[in-house]
């Protein structure tokens, strides 16, 4: 499984996602997901970096997973 990273927008000039989107999708990048200034995709760090370019105002990061709330009425 490729390891998933999330690009997002970092300022207000940034270049829109659909142009950020169309970018990484040429390149090969599979995005799994996307919200108004972020984007997670499936790939390997360095080829997802490379594939974005001179794209102004974007960055990358790790995804994180954060576990569900427990439900009150569940032991632990």
């Amino acid at each position: 499984m490729s390891e998933r990273t999330v690009v997002f927008s970092a300022g207000p000039n940034s270049e829109t996602s659909e142009k950020v989107a169309a970018r990484l999708r040429a390149q090969g990048i599979e995005i799994v997901d996307e919200q108004p200034n972020m984007l997670l995709v499936s790939g390997a760090r360095p080829a997802i970096s490379k594939a974005l370019g001179d794209s102004g105002g974007w960055k990358l990061t790790a995804e994180t997973k954060v576990a569900p709330p427990r439900h009150p009425h569940e032991s632990p």
